[in-house]
């Protein structure tokens, strides 16, 4: 980009090079060290460029050595265009005119708009129009001797609804955005009553005011039960505040894990159970389970079925027995540690805010003894933390009994 507004500023020409010798014209262009630029072949023989207008003599000569014919199509950049506009100076005049008229138009209002930032309830936009315009800004104001931030301060103390005002401009038209100092209505009361308490240990990073008075700031600690924004005097809080929140999980992966395989076909036993614990049985055998081998198992499930004969209850219970041959399988470290990863990952699920954004993720891997490979999660996230509170007793403290009421407000 730099190198186009250099060569515009010192002007340039385009030129066509035709006739054969257009590679021996460029080798010679290069020996002699001639800047020329966006080379294309237009062509099979016609070779367009671009050169420095002052070199022009120069690549005229070279191209009658090399027999090539060039021919000068186009002028450009500055030089070029102020030869033009001296011969032509009423058009120079007007032009420069204007240019400054252009100017002088866009540093001048021409409209004001005023943009809520949020549903009004008592604030009148046309009041703040009206006061915004007895203090200069209205259309055919100048916007540079306009002191934005002195109108601001004096439109908040004008207008007692106001609660916050940032006034900008785009273009030819300001922007003059508000929010209320909110009055609610009796139907939204419930929703912004009481202060603004943190609901978990976190680094503030914003606190956006819509109604109250902050307590903490940017780059403040806090912990679970801290107070963020307290309450004005009609009782009532409302902010977001934005936190960077850090969760930790743990989990294991072993190198090796028993694997299950059934044997044959599963058989079933029928007996009867006395309340007395007295077993009758009426189909099959009772599993031996003495002469299983090391790598055997049976595995039983039981069925009852309550039986009342001449008054006598008695319990026919039905068992399924299935024979399983036990054996180990080797685990990759790969594997165990995605295992590990993911029992830490549920560990941080079940106590994240789902609304959080994750910014940064650690984790640390160690092997334990009897080949298990551990990990210690990290998550950093982002989130909002703050949660009202009502009906906070006087002799409470703040940092230390909170917590369940709060984990009930959430």
């Amino acid at each position: 980009m730099l190198t186009v507004l250099w060569s515009w500023l010192a002007g340039y020409v385009v030129l066509h090079l035709s006739g054969g010798g257009q590679e021996r014209f460029l080798n010679l262009v290069l020996q002699r060290e001639i800047a020329v630029w966006d080379v294309n072949w237009l062509a099979d023989d016609v070779l367009e460029m671009k050169a420095d207008w002052q070199q022009l003599k120069s690549l005229r000569k070279i191209a009658a050595i090399t027999g090539c014919q060039m021919a000068l199509r186009r002028r450009q950049g500055l030089p070029f265009a102020l030869r033009y506009l001296r011969g032509r100076k009423t058009l120079a005049v007007g032009m420069l005119l204007f240019a400054l008229g252009l100017f002088a138009l866009s540093q001048l209002v021409f409209a004001v708009q005023v943009l809520p930032q949020e549903t009004l309830h008592r604030l009148d936009t046309a009041q703040v129009q009206r006061v915004a315009a007895d203090l200069g800004i209205k259309p055919g104001a100048v916007y540079r001797q306009l002191d934005i931030d002195e109108i601001s301060r004096r439109i908040k103390a004008q207008i007692p609804e106001v609660s916050w005002v940032y006034i900008e401009r785009s273009g030819t038209v300001v922007h003059i955005k508000v929010a209320e100092r909110s009055i609610y209505p009796d139907e939204l009361e419930n929703a912004t009553r009481g202060a603004i308490w943190a609901n978990r240990d976190a680094l503030v990073e914003e606190v956006l005011i819509k109604h109250g008075q902050a307590v903490a700031a940017h780059g403040d600690t806090v912990q679970k039960g801290d107070l963020l924004v307290s309450p004005l005097a009609d009782g009532k809080a409302d902010a977001i505040v934005r936190a960077r929140v850090w969760y930790r999980g743990y989990g294991e992966g072993a190198l090796q894990e028993e694997v299950v395989t059934p044997q044959g076909k599963p058989t079933c036993r029928y007996y009867l159970q006395k309340p007395d614990g007295a077993v009758l049985n009426l189909w099959g055998d009772e599993p031996d389970v003495a002469g299983l081998a090391a790598d055997e198992q049976i595995l039983s499930e039981t069925t009852p079925y309550m039986l009342n004969i001449g008054g006598m209850q008695l319990v026919l219970q039905r068992q399924v027995l299935q024979h399983r041959l036990v054996s180990q399988r080797q685990i990759s470290e790969a594997e165990a540690k995605a295992a590990a990863y993911e029992q830490a990952k549920a560990t941080i699920a079940a106590q994240q805010n789902p609304n959080s954004t994750l910014l940064n993720e650690e984790a640390d891997y160690q092997l334990l003894e009897g080949g298990v490979w551990a990990v210690n999660l990290m998550w950093e996230c982002r989130e909002e933390i703050g949660v009202h509170y009502q009906n906070q007793p006087a002799d409470t403290d703040l940092n230390c009994d909170l917590n369940q009421d709060i984990n009930a407000a959430e």
